[in-house]
């Protein structure tokens, strides 16, 4: 495969992924806050978007702890497909904090996956930074294939 067939499936994955994140975000952003158009979302629609992002933040925590070597590290769910610059960013931007960081997520994934769980405001917010992470990469993969 060449470099621009590599750079092209990396973004339609760091694409795809983007686009799910912020798709279900918004839903659960409209609900949380009851913001305008919060009562045409059905519990069906609220439900898809809180199993997409369990499994998407369930994903990130997984390659995570597999980055840095930890042995305990489960395989990612199938169908969940994660770029690994996105998991680089995160990496980077947690250097520090690491391990914080992925208690978090795991207790973001409980919270997602419990349907009757309701989420916090700072939920929300490490959400937004794993959608803001993901559209950064989606960018910087766009630009690298630009250049070719």
């Amino acid at each position: 495969m060449g470099d621009v067939s590599v750079l092209s499936h990396e973004y339609k994955t760091a694409s795809d992924l983007s686009q799910a994140l912020n798709d279900a975000l918004i839903v659960l952003k409209r609900t949380h806050w009851s913001l305008p158009g919060a009562t045409d979302i059905s519990a069906e629609a609220l439900g898809s978007a809180r199993v997409t992002l369990a499994n998407l933040v369930g994903a990130l925590a997984q390659l995570l702890r597999a980055s840095t070597g930890d042995q305990s590290a489960q395989q990612v769910p199938s169908g969940t497909q994660v770029s690994g610059g996105l998991v680089s960013r995160l990496r980077e931007e947690h250097t520090g904090d690491l391990a914080y960081f992925l208690d978090d997520l795991s207790t973001l994934g409980a919270k997602l996956s419990e349907r009757s769980a309701s989420l916090t405001d700072a939920d929300l917010a490490l959400l937004d930074e794993l959608a803001t992470a993901a559209d950064a990469e989606t960018s910087n993969v766009f630009r690298r294939l630009m250049r070719k």
